[in-house]
C-alpha cells in the first residue's frame, strides 16, 4: 500500500495543483461580485435570467450536440472502412488521422476561410464558371458546425477504430450461414458490442466541441455568443472585465460536462452489465446458437432461407 502511495503521490499532487486548486478557486470566485468579497448568487442569477447568457448556453449545447452527432456518424463509417484495409494501409490511415487531430484552432479556421470564404477558392471557381451559386458561408452557424466536424471526425475515428478492429469477420460469415440478414447482423451483433464505445466517443466529441474557442473566434469573433467566447471576453476585456461572472460561466460549463459524463458512464456501465448477465444466464443447451468469438445470438429474428 505504501509503495502504491509513493508511486501515485507525484501524480496526485500534480492533479491537485493543476486541476483541483484552480477549480476550487474558480468556484469560490463565482460566488462573489466583481470587487466585492461578500457571498452572493448574483452571477448565477445573471446567467440564467438574462437572454444573452441563456442564448450563449443554448448555442454552445446545440452546436456541440449537432457537431458531435455528425462527427460520430462519419467516424463510425470511417473506422469501419479502415478495418477493411490491409495492415499497412490501416497504419498509414491512422497516422494521417492522428496528424489531423492536431489540425485545429487558427490553422483550421484559416484553411476553411481560404476554401469557403467570400473570396475563397470555391466561390472563385463558381464565379469563373459563370454560376450564381455560392459556397455556404463559413461565418454562419452552419459554417461553425462544418468547422467543428472537421476536427471531430479524426478524433472519433481514432477512438472507434480499436473496438471495430476487434469485430471478427467470422462473425458475419457465421451469421450469414445461419440465415441472418445483414441488417440483423449489424443491429444484433455489431451494435451491442460497440454501443458503449459510441456513447463514450460521443461524450468526448461533445466535450471537445463545448470547449472550442480559437476556431470559433477566428471565424465569427463575438458575432455568435457561446460560453467560451463570453468567458474569453469577460477575462480579456480591458473595459468590462468581470472575473467572477466568467468564473460562474466556467462553473456552469464544467457542471454540464460532469453531468453528461456521469450519465454516459452510467449508461455504458449498465449496458456492459446487462451484456455480462445475458451471457452468464444463457443455458448450455443454447451454446449451438453462439457465433464465433463467444458472442451469443438468438436464432429468432433470422431470415429463413
Amino acid at each position: 500500500m505504501k509503495t502504491k502511495t509513493k508511486i501515485f503521490s507525484p501524480f496526485l499532487i500534480l492533479m491537485g495543483v493543476t486541476i483541483l486548486l484552480p477549480m476550487m478557486a474558480m468556484l469560490m470566485t463565482s460566488f462573489h461580485l466583481d470587487g466585492d468579497g461578500q457571498f452572493t448568487l448574483a452571477n448565477y442569477t445573471t446567467i440564467f435570467t438574462q437572454a444573452y447568457y441563456r442564448q450563449a448556453i443554448f448555442n454552445s449545447l446545440g452546436i456541440s450536440v449537432v457537431a458531435a452527432l455528425i462527427g460520430l456518424i462519419i467516424a463510425v463509417l470511417g473506422a469501419w472502412a479502415i478495418t477493411r484495409l490491409s495492415a499497412k494501409a490501416q497504419a498509414a490511415a491512422l497516422t494521417l488521422f492522428n496528424i489531423a487531430t492536431s489540425f485545429a484552432g487558427i490553422p483550421l479556421a484559416f484553411s476553411l476561410i481560404i476554401l469557403f470564404g467570400n473570396d475563397g477558392v470555391l466561390n472563385a471557381v463558381m464565379a469563373g464558371l459563370g454560376s450564381a451559386v455560392h459556397s455556404p458561408s463559413i461565418y454562419s452557424l452552419g459554417g461553425l458546425i462544418l468547422a467543428y466536424v472537421f476536427f471531430e471526425v479524426p478524433l472519433g475515428i481514432l477512438f472507434l477504430y480499436p473496438p471495430f478492429r476487434e469485430i471478427s469477420r467470422d462473425w458475419q460469415e457465421a451469421s450469414l450461414m445461419l440465415g441472418a440478414s445483414r441488417r440483423f447482423y449489424l443491429t444484433h451483433i455489431v451494435l451491442p458490442i460497440v454501443l458503449p464505445n459510441l456513447i463514450e466517443t460521443f461524450i468526448i466529441l461533445f466535450a471537445n466541441a463545448m470547449g472550442t474557442y480559437e476556431t470559433m473566434y477566428a471565424l465569427t469573433g463575438n458575432n455568435i455568443a457561446t460560453i467560451p467566447i463570453i468567458i474569453g471576453s469577460l477575462i480579456n476585456g480591458s473595459l468590462n472585465a468581470n472575473i467572477p461572472l466568467a468564473s460562474a460561466l466556467s462553473t456552469v460549463f464544467v457542471l454540464s460536462i460532469v453531468v453528461l459524463v456521469t450519465i454516459g458512464n452510467w449508461l455504458t456501465k449498465r449496458k456492459r452489465t446487462l451484456q455480462t448477465v445475458a451471457v452468464a444466464t444463457k443455458r448450455p443447451a443454447r451454446n449451438r446458437h453462439r457465433l464465433l468469438g463467444g458472442y451469443p445470438i438468438l436464432m429468432r429474428g433470422m431470415k429463413s432461407k
